[in-house]
């Protein structure tokens, strides 16, 4: 049973017996000056034992010039234990966390990549990047913290994987607005760890 949409001419919903609606999910079509896009990274080197609260391993950053909003709908962290922290130590941990106001270098260099080539446009978010260690720079302005996750005690080999998603109500960023991995809590002694990450968004 199919129900015409009043002023959008050929456009129609489909409901069920009991007037149910029946949802089903296309491709978008972005307009110019927008797009869906995804990134990762991530590092083979170890990040450093016992390393200090506040330090900045990846950055996200919209360009001051865009004119578009960034809406974020899903972010991965993946941890892998490299070498196992003292006995008894204490779970350092991990954010994601809003800044502005900054463009941290370091690191190395990520490409937003579309993830429909041939549909929107390239990505306003122009500057990615992550580091096994601190990214330099003029320090941030930092803001709220949007998650935060435990990067803990264990045997060799533990992987451990954190994701942030809401595609309905995502996290939004404008020109010169960014996101940071930081630490929340310095990492425990003696332990080394690696970690690989993958974002979702749109802009428009």
């Amino acid at each position: 049973m199919g129900i015409q949409i009043i002023g959008n001419a050929g456009t129609v919903v489909e409901v069920d017996t009991n007037r149910n609606l029946y949802t089903r999910y296309g491709i978008p079509a972005y307009a110019t000056g927008q797009g869906g896009y995804t990134a990762a990274g991530g590092t083979a080197a170890v990040v450093a034992a016992a390393l200090a609260a506040n330090t900045n391993l990846m950055s996200f950053r919209v360009s001051g010039s865009s004119t578009r909003h960034i809406y974020i709908t899903r972010f991965t962290l993946e941890i892998h234990i490299a070498t196992v922290g003292a006995s008894a130590g204490v779970a350092g941990s991990i954010g994601l966390q809003r800044f502005t106001a900054a463009t941290p270098t370091g690191g190395t260099a990520r490409t937003a990549a579309r993830k429909d080539a041939a549909n929107g446009s390239a990505s306003d978010v122009t500057d990615i990047r992550d580091s096994n260690a601190a990214l330099t720079g003029t320090a941030p302005t930092w803001g709220d913290l949007l998650d935060n996750w435990p990067v803990p005690v264990s045997t060799v080999g533990y992987a451990a994987e954190f994701v942030m998603e809401d595609k309905t109500d995502p996290v939004v960023l404008a020109a010169n607005d960014g996101i940071g991995l930081r630490t929340q809590v310095a990492m425990a002694a003696t332990q080394t760890w690696q970690y690989t990450w993958n974002m979702d968004w749109f802009e428009r």
